[in-house]
């Protein structure tokens, strides 16, 4: 067998131990968000910390992470690690996600040497805190989400220390459960142990681990190609969290992505400052966010490892939202993660239009009810515990709609929702509705995806609700002019009355349910991509018939006419259009020598005339957006009386975000104007 051939043998045999060990953590796991939700991923790393092998279902948001995790308990123990022993982590500050993503590493040595790390990365149903599920919208520091552990020895050669363990697991609910998800999670590394053993002696082992090298050389040297091929350059790029979920105060996210021949870096400098409640993230997400997108954009073919990363350099300064600090809640950092990547969608779309794609339906949107179990025989259990994730639309992209209800590229193999005779089955509730949201996608010539509407009633009294989600307020952008996706919305249905759980939408903690309370959730849809007035109209007519659009917003935004038997009358339609093309509010560009920013929010100064017009008035959001440009940029009003109703003067900053420049012609719209 020649060098090639041989390389490739030893880097499928390291994928298929990682997928041996996603069936074993599937067919032997006790919580459902794992064998039913695949909230897990499985990967092998180096003996420093290094990405050695993935498997294609993967969560990206779990395994980019671990390298950092692995480097941060190689650097704790040093050279006191041991056959035998095994690892715990899930603290964000030192590479975890949030507390939920229980990391555990298993090192495997090659004649008395430390060769590789099993890792296994499973979200766990509880880890304690002030609300079931452990994530919640309210929260105010790091010690309400759970059980925070940093780099922790759990055995040490083959000894568990089941008093440390036995503390952890008394203070998570459900503690059958939280067992019987670490004695999986053990057993797989385990397993996974003996066939890397297996293939030390198949190969040799000095020789498999020179492959290894290779492989991420070879990556390596395959990614600085890719890089190299995109036109050196600086991009920039926003966009926005709604809140911390205590005001209703925005985060802003900023990034400089500079491509400078075969490197990339990602500048978050100028994002806000970390906050008191759940939308913060630790110093592991960033790397995660941009190595996600560059991979899919740039090498989406071969398998993972970290020579793919080795190009990228992260600028990320501590305190911000985006690199968090103790002692501030990290639950939202899916939230966190997902506004990196859509700012890293917009910057790396810029520099190749080609596949430039509209914003995804946001982070995690985690929603947990809970409550007494009316049929629970253990006391020390007697709850039960339903948690939801509902997916969302993705975004458009050019000659392509967004999906609906599905999970999108940084995602892996994360289910949609869990299934309702799973959900019936183990907790006394009752799935009512369960289908597509209609007129939630972003509009353009391509459209988003649609999202998808749940509803869940409760059976018993005494439940409780937390949400933590974002793009509740500030939806999902589109691009190269399209529209916006309607934005996430969960409420409780009471006796007819719609309730909202919370003062700030997307974020619940410990809402009362009654019984026979309905909770709704309505995810949002992907954003769209080009001018809704392109889009054939045989396609809006046909998207009117499937229920994804209504034939209102077919007139309003697709400028479309529909029949009384749902075709297309061509020639009301050639006149509707004429008439919503006409009714768009378009100004010129004027350059300004700085942005206006409000704290974190951009002012975009708009007269009074024009302000009318829109019908917004002073702090409504509004959106900038261009065919030639990337995402719609976003801003509140500021009331300018005085100002030319037919410029709009902009910063450096907001015209390189919006891909323009002075002069140029873009629409102004309000957000959120059609639900």
């Amino acid at each position: 067998m020649n060098e090639v051939g041989r390389l490739e043998l030893i880097r499928e045999s390291l994928v298929a131990v990682v997928n041996e060990m996603r069936a074993n953590i599937i067919r032997g796991s006790y919580s459902s968000i794992i064998y039913e939700g695949h909230d897990f991923s499985c990967a092998l790393v180096t003996s420093d910390g290094r990405l050695v092998a993935q498997g294609l279902a993967d969560n990206p948001i779990h395994i980019f992470a671990v390298p950092y995790s692995a480097a941060e308990v190689v650097k704790t123990f040093g050279d006191d690690i041991h056959e035998g022993d095994i690892f715990l982590h899930n603290d964000p500050y030192t590479g975890g996600t949030h507390l939920n993503d229980i990391l555990m590493l298993y090192p495997v040595f090659y004649q008395g040497r430390l060769a590789l790390f099993t890792a296994a990365r499973c979200h766990w149903g509880d880890v304690g805190g002030m609300t079931p599920g452990s994530l919640s919208g309210r929260v105010t520091d790091i010690y309400q989400e759970g059980m925070r552990i940093e780099p922790t020895r759990i055995a040490e050669r083959g000894r568990m220390n089941e008093p440390f363990l036995g503390l952890l697991l008394d203070n998570m609910r459900i503690r059958h459960e939280r067992r019987g998800d670490f004695n999986t999670m053990h057993g797989t590394s385990l397993k996974a142990a003996e066939h890397i053993q297996r293939l030390f002696r198949r190969f040799g082992g000095s020789a498999f681990l020179d492959a290894v090298e290779e492989l991420i050389l070879r990556s390596e040297t395959l990614m600085r190609q890719r890089i190299g091929a995109i036109p050196d350059g600086t991009y920039h790029a926003e966009a926005y969290l709604d809140s911390n979920g205590h005001s209703p105060e925005p985060l802003a996210g900023r990034l400089k992505l500079t491509v400078d021949g075969d490197r990339l870096i990602a500048d978050f400098t100028g994002s806000s400052p970390q906050t008191g409640g759940p939308t913060n993230v630790g110093p592991a997400m960033a790397l995660n966010a941009v190595a996600s997108v560059v991979k899919s954009y740039l090498d989406p073919q071969t398998p993972v490892n970290h020579g793919s990363f080795n190009p990228i350099t992260i600028v990320n300064p501590r305190g911000s939202f985006l690199n968090a600090t103790l002692p501030v809640p990290c639950g939202g950092m899916a939230e966190c993660r997902a506004i990196m990547v859509a700012m890293m969608v917009s910057a790396l779309g810029q520099a190749l239009p080609q596949k430039l794609v509209g914003d995804l339906k946001g982070g995690a949107n985690h929603v947990y009810v809970s409550g007494p179990h009316p049929s629970s025989t253990d006391d020390k259990a007697g709850i039960f515990l339903l948690y939801e994730y509902p997916a969302g639309g993705t975004g458009a992209t050019i000659g392509a709609d967004g999906n609906h209800v599905v999970r999108a590229f940084p995602e892996g193999d994360f289910n949609v929702v869990q299934p309702a005779e799973v959900v019936e089955m183990q907790c006394p509730v009752r799935i009512e509705h369960y289908g597509i949201r209609e007129n939630s996608c972003g509009d353009g010539e391509f459209r988003g995806g649609c999202g998808m509407r749940r509803d869940i009633r409760v059976l018993v009294d005494g439940a409780s609700l937390s949400v933590l989600a974002d793009h509740a307020v500030i939806p999902p952008f589109g691009v190269a002019g399209g529209y916006s996706g309607a934005a996430n919305r969960f409420v409780v249905l009471r006796g007819g009355e719609v309730l909202q759980p919370s003062p700030v939408p997307g974020k619940v903690g410990g809402f009362m349910l009654r019984k026979d309370d309905i909770v709704r959730m309505e995810s949002s849809g992907g954003g769209g991509y080009g001018d809704p007035l392109k889009r054939d109209p045989e396609r809006v007519a046909r998207d009117v018939f499937l229920g994804y659009l209504s034939g209102e917003r077919a007139e309003q935004r697709y400028g479309v006419a529909l029949a009384a038997d749902g075709s297309v009358d061509a020639g009301a339609t050639d006149g509707l259009r004429r008439r919503v093309r006409a009714a768009r509010l378009m100004v010129r560009v004027a350059a300004a020598s700085a942005d206006d920013f409000d704290g974190p929010r951009r002012r975009i100064g708009l007269s009074p005339a024009v302000a009318a017009r829109l019908g917004v008035g002073e702090d409504d959001l509004v959106e900038l957006a261009t065919p030639s440009g990337a995402a719609a940029l976003r801003g509140w009003v500021r009331m300018a009386p005085g100002t030319d109703g037919e410029a709009l003067r902009l910063g450096p900053l907001g015209i390189a975000a919006l891909g323009s420049a002075a002069g140029d012609r873009i629409e102004v719209r309000a957000v959120g104007a059609i639900a």
